[in-house]
């Protein structure tokens, strides 16, 4: 470290990733006059801080780096260089060349930390550079005897590869998502095929004629792979409680549990490279953001095609932080191919914005990813090709005939249209809320975050061409909107107790970080009210699933007496949560026959119909009228609707009474 011209050095601290080694110098942004990275590895920077005078850090790396690759981040307090490893994987042993002495002023950065055979003397720094190693011993021995041993921050190991060992942020997050399945246990018409599709797999295996599917096999087909994938992982636990006669209903809540599992450590993978590329406490906050988001941890359980596919996207967005893109666009042309093949749209703007941002090495590596793309898309289109004409008992591709149902006859309109800026007027407002006030000083502060925000963006402005849209067609954007989020409120947390001036104006009390983040805490807490209102709310949805659970609890006894039900399921009721899942077995019967028939062979109806000839209605289910709701809010009674009944058989009910004695 030279020290010509200079009065003084400043406090600097390095780390290292797999890819970088990343230099923090203690200094203000404004204190900087200049700084150079060249191929040679020598770093320097030179400024001039007020009441100390002009320095000049020089640095002479230890192992080869790609200068041109270098990023730099001028923070409030800090200058931060980001410096690319010419072999990745290399782990440093220190900063600077073997025979330079460490500085006092270098520190380690635990932030980006890779352990290493050379940290053995790090445990020294604050013990001063004027002591003989002998004192040195005996002072760390006395700390250790007396529990004060200087912590040493142990990094998040990772169990293979990308995968991380989960910690109590993911468990919270799992917690969050546990709460909504407890919440919302039943499955609407959206997630029908999946759950039927996990239901026989479990429970009716081999006999593909019993498969619900063939009966109702839907408007297109779906693919089995992410039902098959589900029922894997539920089926053990599904068998056991199966064996001791308890209801099948509890397979549902296992399936949807596991489910959610997946989608939350999908989540934490991601999450692992948040920490690995902006730190502990920005990954912390993602982990925060997305537990007071309703929309994301609901959508998490819910055995949808999107589900499936936004699980595949969170580890393609792990592999983006990490730049492996091979691997990245490899996971979104499976996703694509089996799931949904709306991510060929994602999967375009990410790869334009490496390209614009020559983020790829040389014309080489953009042949291989390209290359890789192909053959692994070729072997998806087999492997859904081959798996699914098994279950259909016909050569089709599911997802291939539902991109011509939707995209190229259009018939998705038939489901609504919506105008081009819903997603950004209505969807992403609803799903983000009070932590869509973060985004832009996210974007506005941090230019890490921009390479992954835009191109994700860029996808939400080409899929808002397709007329018909839901939340869920673009709930894979959300975790990087959260990571914008995320790096925001964890600036803000770093400098919530600075101020701006005297700090007693009301101009400068407003301008002060501090001001800034209490305001980013009540967004918090806003989204806590919002979300359990939301959940309350999703609660009343399912009137057809609470109906059938009640019928049963109800006929108990009268089956126990010698009553046979057969119970009619009408549409309404098959889409508002009624499942194979909460049927039990004989004497109960079932039938969700469709065309008129005669009604009266039934015992019981659960329709959405104010009245049923010959029948009587005994249970009936209310709901939250929403609109009604807001419209007039202080009307109580105008926010109640029925919302289903279960009729019963006139003659039943007669002869189900007991004699005067």
């Amino acid at each position: 470290m030279s020290k010509d011209a200079s009065s003084f050095c400043p406090i600097y601290k390095w780390g290292q990733t797999d890819l970088d080694i990343i230099i923090t110098v203690e200094v203000n942004e404004e204190c900087i006059n200049s700084h150079s990275v060249s191929a040679e590895g020598k770093v320097e920077v030179q400024g001039n801080v007020p009441k100390k005078g002009d320095f000049k850090l020089a640095l002479d790396l230890y192992g080869e780096i790609l200068a041109a690759r270098t990023e730099v981040q001028l923070l409030p307090r800090s200058l931060r260089l980001k410096i690319r490893k010419k072999l990745q994987g290399e782990t440093w042993k220190s900063l600077q060349k073997l025979h330079i002495p460490k500085p006092a002023q270098e520190r380690r950065d635990f932030d980006f930390f890779v352990d290493s055979d050379g940290d053995d003397d790090d445990d020294d720094d604050d013990l001063g550079s004027g002591l003989d190693q002998e004192t040195k011993k005996q002072i760390k021995e006395l700390r250790e005897g007396k529990g004060m041993a200087k912590p040493k921050e142990k990094p998040r190991s990772a169990l293979f590869g990308i995968l991380p060992e989960p910690d109590e942020w993911d468990y919270i997050v799992f917690f969050v998502a546990l709460f909504q399945i407890y919440m919302s246990p039943f499955t609407k018409v959206e997630e029908s095929f999946n759950v039927q599709a996990m239901h026989d797999m479990i429970f009716e295996r081999q006999n593909l004629d019993r498969y619900d599917h063939f009966q109702f096999p839907g408007v297109v087909p779906r693919t089995f792979i992410g039902a098959f994938i589900n029922a894997v992982l539920a089926a053990p636990i599904c068998l056991v409680f199966d064996s001791i006669y308890a209801p099948r209903v509890i397979s549902l809540f296992i399936c949807r549990a596991a489910l959610a599992a997946l989608s939350v450590y999908s989540l934490a993978t991601f999450r692992f490279q948040v920490e690995k590329k902006f730190g502990k406490i920005v990954s912390a906050c993602f982990a925060v953001i997305c537990s007071i988001q309703f929309h994301l941890l609901f959508y998490c359980s819910r055995p949808l095609p999107n589900t499936y596919a936004s699980i595949f996207v969170n580890f393609a967005f792990a592999f983006w932080l990490k730049e492996q893109y091979e691997v990245l666009f490899s996971i979104l042309a499976f996703s694509a191919i089996v799931f949904r093949s709306e991510l060929v749209v994602l999967a375009a703007p990410i790869f334009v914005s490496l390209l614009v941002l020559r983020k790829f090495s040389s014309f080489s590596a953009i042949v291989k990813v390209v290359a890789t793309s192909v053959m692994v898309a070729i072997l998806s289109l087999c492997l859904t090709i081959s798996f699914d004409s098994f279950f259909w008992r016909r050569w089709l591709w599911p997802e291939g005939e539902v991109f011509y149902f939707n995209t190229i006859l259009n018939k998705s309109s038939q489901w609504g249209v919506m105008p081009w800026h819903w997603y950004f007027s209505s969807a992403l407002p609803r799903a983000m809320m009070g932590t869509l006030f973060l985004l832009p000083g996210g974007l506005m502060f941090t230019q890490r975050m921009r390479p992954f925000f835009f191109p994700v963006l860029a996808f939400i402005c080409l899929y808002s061409f397709l007329p018909h849209k839901e939340l869920r067609f673009i709930i894979y954007a959300l975790p990087i909107f959260n990571c914008v989020c995320a790096v925001e409120l964890g600036r803000l947390y770093i400098n919530r107790n600075k101020e701006c001036g005297d700090g007693k104006s009301w101009k400068d009390r407003l301008r002060s970080p501090k001001f800034f983040f209490r305001a980013a805490v009540t967004l918090v807490v806003f989204n806590v009210s919002a979300t359990y209102g939301f959940t309350r709310v999703a609660s009343t949805n399912y009137p057809g699933g609470d109906a059938l659970i009640l019928l049963h609890e109800m006929e108990r006894h009268n089956v126990t007496a010698g009553l046979r039900p057969f119970v009619h399921i009408d549409v309404p009721a098959a889409q508002q949560g009624i499942s194979r899942f909460l049927e039990l077995s004989s004497p109960w019967r079932y039938s969700k026959r469709e065309e008129e028939h005669d009604m009266d062979v039934y015992t019981h109806l659960i329709t959405d119909k104010h009245r049923v000839d010959n029948f009587t209605a005994v249970i009936t289910l209310y709901g939250l009228d929403v609109r009604s709701a807001l419209m007039a809010p202080r009307r109580m009674s105008s926010m109640q609707q029925i919302k289903m009944r279960v009729f019963k058989r006139n003659d039943i009910n007669k002869a189900l009474v007991a004699p005067q004695e």
